[in-house]
């Protein structure tokens, strides 16, 4: 074996299987195939010469360093029991190490959660060392002259309070399926949710608020509950203004002539932005590809200059606008308002009765602040965030479908098939036979 060496359970159980005289393993978790070769160690090695050391907590499970069901270790604790042995605790441990007569192995478990275990030669976890014990390493894990006098890892003993508190924890919180989870990584490197809005663009919904009085409304229950709102704009009136050319960074060409803008180009824009980029998942919402995300915000800053800059160009066309609707208002009600003026202009003119200029004044004053709320008001905006895809999404048929359909069946084929592949299951060696 080579110095950097690529480890999994079936070295693991190899390594141990090989032990005479004294057995250290440490690790996170445990899974059943090793348990089993360390039972059958405790048959061979002298007690004293044994020292086993876990994460005993129900994360280690989840993580995949260990059996879901936490069963190696239960098993483990009850033959440790038997031959007079303990099982025990260090908090938080994620590194590996077996110390198997004169031989030390050093390695880095694989939390399966993530990924499989490699036993590629050219993708090494761990270092092999063939020779006498270090002796520093030797005093820490029990194995020296002081035995547990130097002992500097797993000093707490478990017990079985502990480990049935674990697979109660378990119950209530299971691990993910390993293969679902890894498939879950692959795919939120590849894919976010998106939210995509645009709010309050079109000026056919701007109306203004006119106060019932000055349509000779005097019940104040009535004034109350009367609303009287006039559009600005007919329902299918598109209000188009001419803006500037932008680039892909959203800079305004000057070089180049205006072009024709209004809230039907934002609905063209936006539609051809998630034709681009976004896959519709149905109730699942709107996902895109994370390599797609930098020009996708591109897109969008180039769009969110064009509206800002249609904002601006758009308030002398709502300017004309409103004038034109306070002379058709005031053409309307001038008669109703000269025989029936509103109580709140009584104070505000001198004679009796309100004169022709009166009116115009007034009328102009109290249409005019609700014009000039919905020209402020007009402030349109676009809104998006990002979401990671989830776990629960990857179990869903109708989401791996979608995918089929719209990156191919044979790709997505291909990833699923990699990363659902659970594990090798290793068969327990037969007793006298070592492990190939």
């Amino acid at each position: 074996m080579s110095t950097f060496t690529s480890v999994d359970d079936r070295v693991l159980q190899q390594v141990v299987g090989q032990a005479r005289k004294r057995l250290v393993f440490v690790a996170p978790g445990l899974r059943l195939p090793v348990a089993e070769a360390l039972i059958r160690a405790m048959s061979v090695i002298p007690t004293d010469s044994i020292h086993l050391v876990f994460d005993v907590d129900a994360e280690v499970c989840r993580l995949g360093y260990g059996d879901p069901d936490f069963k190696a270790i239960e098993t483990l604790q009850k033959a440790a029991e038997q031959h007079k042995l303990t099982v025990n605790h260090q908090p938080g441990i994620r590194i590996g190490l077996v110390i198997a007569d004169d031989t030390t192995l050093i390695y880095s478990p694989t939390p399966e959660l993530i990924e499989t275990e490699s036993r590629q030669p050219d993708k090494p976890n761990a270092i092999f060392l063939q020779s006498e014990l270090p002796p520093q390493l030797a005093r820490a894990c029990a194995m020296g002259e002081e035995k547990h006098a130097t002992l500097e890892i797993g000093k707490d003993p478990v017990k079985p309070a502990a480990v049935e508190n674990v697979k109660r924890d378990l119950e209530r919180r299971p691990p993910k399926e390993f293969n679902v989870a890894r498939i879950e990584r692959v795919f939120s490197s590849m894919l976010h949710f998106v939210e995509l809005r645009i709010e309050d663009y079109k000026l056919t919904s701007r109306a203004v608020s006119l106060d019932p009085t000055l349509f000779g409304v005097r019940s104040a229950d009535v004034v109350e509950r009367l609303s009287n709102r006039y559009r600005l704009f007919k329902k299918n009136e598109d209000l188009i203004v001419e803006i500037p050319a932008f680039d892909k960074e959203g800079h305004p060409l000057t070089n180049q002539p205006k072009q024709k803008f209004g809230p039907g180009s934002i609905d063209v824009k936006r539609a051809q932005i998630k034709k681009r980029f976004i896959l519709e998942a149905g109730d699942l919402g709107l996902i895109i590809l994370r390599k797609d995300v930098q020009e996708f915000e591109q897109a969008l800053k180039v769009l969110e200059a064009q509206i800002d800059a249609y904002k601006v160009a758009v308030q002398d066309v709502l300017k004309q606008r409103s004038e034109k609707i306070v002379a058709e208002l005031l053409a309307a009600l001038r008669e109703t308002l000269k025989a029936n003026p509103p109580e709140h202009w009584r104070n505000r003119f001198l004679a009796n009765t309100p004169t022709e200029n009166d009116i115009d004044r007034l009328f102009a004053e109290d249409v005019g602040r609700e014009v000039e709320k919905i020209k402020t008001d007009y402030d349109p905006k676009i809104f998006h965030t990002f979401k990671d895809v989830t776990y629960q999404t990857f179990k869903d048929e109708k989401f791996r479908k979608l995918l089929e359909e719209r990156f191919g069946k044979n790709a997505i084929d291909n990833i699923f098939r990699e990363h659902d592949a659970a594990p090798e299951k290793y068969s327990a060696p037969q007793k006298g036979r070592m492990p190939t």
